[in-house]
């Protein structure tokens, strides 16, 4: 297996993640299958939330750590919700991949505009093309075996802006993109990092996302595709539901509603799904005694400079 590199303590604002566990076989042998894709767009038409679904009904009454409401994997600071769409340009509009398999290319990308917005100010709209077409050891599905593909090539190569791609135009023997790169004509964001946590500790994704909305790998199941509306996704019934890949979703935020806990994500599959793109994940401390994160790894970039992003 990939070794993945992992953030230290005092490194960085986002760094202070929990140390990765030995790994168990079942853990080896689902690295050794995974990949990230799960296009969305055959899915069947969604049904309605089911009966028991949390309200997402906004209370008026504000928590304090005191509430027996209050999330006990908040901290004691009172900050117990947050969502980054209500900040104005951090996200962009809900994309659908359709039945490709290229969630890794649109939320990578989602992730890094709103990294650049939140710390630099500034406002780009980085090309998902320039991404999908760099990673060359694609699978058939388009999909990616790992995300050691990603971080490499963010950290080499980088990213360009969707006004100077040309990726459509681009043959065996010719590619725009990359003489404008090499010419210098157009500017280039490079990461740091990609940190990659296979050991999910949600009390750090909170403290992640008071920093910046951050990527998380969710199974695709059948449940999971055809979740409509407001309620909340608990997660499948069937502990052994069939899973259709690992999904890569951009977790934009956390709240609590009449005591239920649940994360706030940005999917790719079209504002079909969940509400308007949008969806509400059950976090561990809302999933009953015994039950673990939905979420199988965190990811997100680490970036210090823009470079000549214009």
């Amino acid at each position: 297996m990939d070794k993945r590199k992992r953030s230290v303590f005092g490194e960085d604002p986002q760094g202070d993640v929990a140390k990765e566990a030995p790994e168990t076989k079942h853990e080896r042998d689902q690295d050794a299958n995974r990949s990230y894709g799960a296009g969305g767009g055959h899915q069947k038409r969604g049904k309605k939330p089911k009966t028991g679904d949390a309200s997402t009904t906004k209370s008026t009454h504000r928590l304090t750590p005191s509430d027996d409401d209050y999330p006990k994997d908040c901290g004691d600071d009172g900050d117990y919700f947050r969502d980054w769409s209500d900040t104005d340009r951090v996200l962009r509009e809900v994309n659908n991949q359709g039945t490709k398999d290229t969630c890794w290319a649109h939320s990578t990308t989602k992730n890094l505009e709103a990294v650049v917005k939140i710390k630099f100010n500034r406002d780009v709209s980085l090309s998902v093309k320039h991404l999908f077409h760099g990673i060359t050891k694609k699978m058939s599905n388009d999909a990616v075996k790992n995300l050691e593909e990603i971080r490499t090539f963010l950290k080499n190569e980088g990213t360009i802006q969707e006004k100077d791609c040309e990726c459509e135009k681009r043959t065996e023997k010719k590619d725009p993109c990359a003489k404008k790169i090499k010419e210098k004509t157009v500017g280039v964001l490079k990461i740091d990092d990609l940190v990659i946590t296979k050991m999910v500790k949600e009390e750090d994704l909170i403290r992640l996302l008071k920093i910046s909305p951050v990527m998380a790998s969710i199974h695709a199941t059948n449940e999971f595709k055809d979740h409509r509306g407001p309620g909340i996704f608990y997660g499948d019934k069937k502990s052994k539901a069939k899973t259709l890949g690992d999904h890569l979703v951009l977790v934009t935020g956390y709240n609590t509603i009449n005591g239920e806990h649940y994360w706030i994500i940005q999917n790719t599959w079209g504002v079909t799904w969940g509400e308007k793109g949008f969806g509400k994940i059950a976090r561990k401390i809302s999933r009953g005694k015994g039950q673990q994160s939905l979420f199988s790894e965190i990811v997100y970039p680490t970036v210090s400079g823009i470079g000549g992003l214009a």
